[in-house]
């Protein structure tokens, strides 16, 4: 078994897949998915890998109610999203067949795919971003961009929880988190799975513009945190952190820069309220900064 692979993830999994993912796993697992009819398969640092354990619909029902700890009322609201949050910070994507309750969504039934995310806090990922973000003083409005799966909530959290201990010649800092998609701080119970510091509020499952007035109004954030912003409703919102003097960073899926100012709203916020937009690479399995522009448009780095 890998030295990274964590157990409380494995608690979560069915005895039979548990083994079968300890025996099976290389170093740097990310993904494993679980679709019925067809053999179990990792997401790793190495590659993709098949496991001999053919995933059937008895084993998908059995492990859906181990992982709702057989109480589907308690996670009702997050099966509505397709996903599951899980001690220790894992998450699990769900899809299926989705039923209406009077011409409104109501949730998926049928689970036919389960995907259980791999939660890993990289404690320092966030250093060589500091000196593009903090710059006489303060915190530059900042939006971190790459295609999925590179590290950009990765690199948000660590962000987050750096500033919110003091860090770059800033003193500590009050933050707020809209974790809309329960990534960021991953709260369960009403507690973090992962270190967001010591002086970070964090609102869960709540559309980012309700939440974002929320912490403004109710918990008196210096700095407003989000993930995956692209719609209208998160630009107005982000709008409504600058108007109240607060500072903001964000992330977003986009692989260039041209991309993003061609998507509708990303656009008129990367070219005119963000200070910064940085574009992330791996590179040696470190999250590093691969392309800096300014609020004018012009490439940094």
């Amino acid at each position: 078994m890998p030295d990274d692979l964590p157990e409380s993830l494995l608690r979560a999994l069915l005895p039979e897949l548990a083994e079968a993912v300890a025996n099976a796993a290389a170093p740097g697992l990310q993904e494993i998915r679980l679709r019925v009819g067809q053999p179990v398969r990792l997401r790793q640092a190495a590659g993709e890998a098949a496991l001999p354990l053919l995933w059937s619909k008895s084993r998908q029902d059995r492990q859906l109610m181990r992982l709702l700890d057989n109480s589907v009322y308690a996670y009702e609201e997050q099966l509505k999203q397709g996903f599951i949050t899980l001690p220790g910070g894992h998450r699990v994507g769900l899809v299926g067949e989705a039923w209406y309750d009077e011409g409104r969504f109501g949730g998926l039934r049928d689970i036919c795919s389960l995907n259980v995310r791999v939660a890993r806090q990289v404690l320092g990922a966030a250093a060589p971003f500091l000196p593009w973000v903090v710059q006489k003083g303060r915190v530059l409005r900042s939006l971190f961009a790459a295609p999925p799966g590179v590290g950009k909530t990765t690199l948000l959290r660590d962000l987050v929880r750096q500033l919110s201990e003091g860090s770059a010649g800033l003193p500590p800092l009050n933050i707020g988190v809209a974790d809309e998609r329960m990534e960021l701080g991953a709260v369960v119970n009403g507690e973090p799975q992962l270190d967001l510091g010591g002086r970070t509020d964090i609102i869960s499952a709540c559309n980012k513009a309700r939440a974002v007035e929320i912490l403004l109004r109710s918990m008196g954030p210096q700095l407003v945190v989000t993930d995956e912003i692209g719609s209208a409703e998160d630009a107005a919102a982000l709008l409504g952190a600058l108007n109240a003097g607060v500072g903001v960073l964000a992330s977003a899926h986009a692989a260039s820069y041209a991309e993003l100012l061609a998507r509708p709203h990303l656009g008129e916020l990367a070219a005119g309220f963000f200070e910064r937009v940085i574009f992330l690479a791996r590179r040696g399995g470190a999250i590093v900064p691969a392309a800096v522009y300014d609020g004018r448009g012009e490439r940094l780095l």
